[in-house]
């Protein structure tokens, strides 16, 4: 109910024409009661929306619904959904007492996880705590495991979790009070976030730190390594629901944060925090998904910000900019006053991405070749591959024979890998998914 009346507080204070200029927007639906939520496809296509306790699905290009999934047996509104990389199952949570696995290709829930069970000896062995509501969750990209934010029942805790989804078995989990590097004292802990990195490597969550007088202090993001929940890194920032929250880019492994009235960048596999001078009126920021750039407010304007050259390199009008998700480079989806919208971006290109090539790459996701096809005028096609820890696991230059290439996955785990093709000394960078 909190979480409501906050969206509402948050929603009703400006009206839509006052947020957008007219030629920002592409479309625009009808007044959505109880929108809780927007999210995209993988793909792009189709966009998802909650409505209180249901799910309606929409084109991406002009909003238009197309199907509805109704849950049912729900007790209260579902406020989070995350997704698989493969757009087939989506998770669930809310002011419920379990996370909700949904296989959207059958139109079918898989199951409701609904305990969380501690085996850690100073809890007791085998202790179960049943849950009261899900602060956050968060599907595992590959659909194998789910984390988020469980209250316990009396709600004098919260937990951050780690479950997998077949065998409802916890994997790793972490009461609050139960440490903390920067703020040692037992004064009050809360965890409030608890998400995968879009390539998987890494759950980054969120633990809010008070003192005795009930004041904010810095509170801790934790890094996790995704495979051994190790702590990979810890960083302070300053929690405010009315500021940013943590925004993760799905262009490279990094995320945005807001301390001390700033946004700060932290590049996860370089451990780097990239402190930059951006003062934000407005909680929305938005991570370009095909370039080095991301959109905040200030000012009455939208500024685009070069994270690359570190200078501001457009700006827009736009007195407040809501919470949006990048499509392309020219077109997002935004959300406010109950009301969804297609809208511009206004990306530009950096140099990463001018590259006049069209580049065709099948099958994508792969179980060991690669076909590339390519329009480049150069003699010459070098290509370099990378991990996801960004070390470089090939790299060649090879003669331009009919605009195409095979390059051969084969020898490589399966995961995530960066594939960086550069025709006439302009590089571009794609995603390739190696399956097993």
């Amino acid at each position: 109910m909190k979480k409501l009346i906050l969206l509402i507080a948050l929603t009703v204070v400006t009206l839509p024409q006052l947020c957008f200029a007219e030629d920002e927007v592409i479309w625009e639906t009808e007044k959505i009661s109880y929108l809780h939520g927007v999210l995209v496809a993988p793909q792009g296509d189709i966009l998802y929306n909650l409505r209180g306790k249901d799910l309606q699905i929409r084109r991406v290009d002009d909003g238009t619904v197309i199907d509805s999934i109704i849950m049912e047996n729900i007790p209260n509104y579902l406020y989070k959904m995350s997704i698989t990389d493969d757009g087939r199952y989506m998770a669930f949570s809310g002011d419920n007492p379990y996370v909700i696995i949904y296989d959207l290709q059958q139109r079918r829930e898989v199951k409701r996880i609904t305990t969380v069970a501690y085996e850690r000896v100073e809890f007791g062995k085998n202790v179960v705590y049943n849950t009261d509501e899900w602060i956050s969750s968060s599907i595992s990209p590959d659909g194998t495991k789910i984390t988020g934010i469980a209250t316990a029942t009396d709600r004098t805790m919260t937990n951050f979790v780690v479950i997998d989804i077949a065998t409802e078995k916890v994997l790793f989990e972490q009461r609050r009070i139960t440490y903390d590097g920067y703020n040692p004292s037992n004064n009050y802990y809360k965890w409030h976030s608890a998400e995968f990195s879009p390539d998987a490597n890494y759950i980054v969550s969120q633990l809010e730190f008070r003192a005795e007088n009930d004041i904010n202090a810095p509170d801790s993001v934790y890094i996790y390594d995704a495979n051994s929940f190790e702590v990979y890194d810890a960083i302070l920032n300053t929690y405010s629901k009315s500021k940013i929250k943590l925004v993760f880019s799905s262009y490279r492994p990094m995320f945005a944060y807001y301390k001390s009235s700033n946004i700060y960048l932290y590049n996860i596999t370089g451990k780097e925090v990239i402190v930059t001078d951006l003062k934000p009126n407005s909680p929305g920021l938005v991570f370009s998904r095909n370039s080095n750039q991301i959109i905040y407010a200030f000012d009455f304007e939208n500024h685009i910000y070069d994270i690359d050259s570190k200078e501001i390199i457009y700006r827009y009008e736009n007195p407040k900019l809501p919470k949006t998700i990048a499509i392309d480079n020219s077109t997002m989806i935004g959300f406010l006053n109950n009301r969804i919208y297609g809208l511009k971006t206004f990306f530009t290109k950096s140099t990463v991405e001018t590259n006049p090539i069209e580049v065709i790459i099948s099958p994508n996701p792969t179980n060991g070749l690669v076909n590339v096809i390519l329009d480049c005028q150069s003699l010459n096609i070098s290509y370099q591959i990378n991990n996801t820890y960004g070390q470089n696991l090939e790299s060649k230059v090879i003669a331009n024979i009919n605009n195409s290439l095979v390059i051969n996955f084969n020898s490589y785990p399966v995961g995530i890998y960066y594939l960086t093709i550069e025709c006439n000394k302009l590089p571009k960078t794609y995603k390739i998914v190696k399956e097993g």
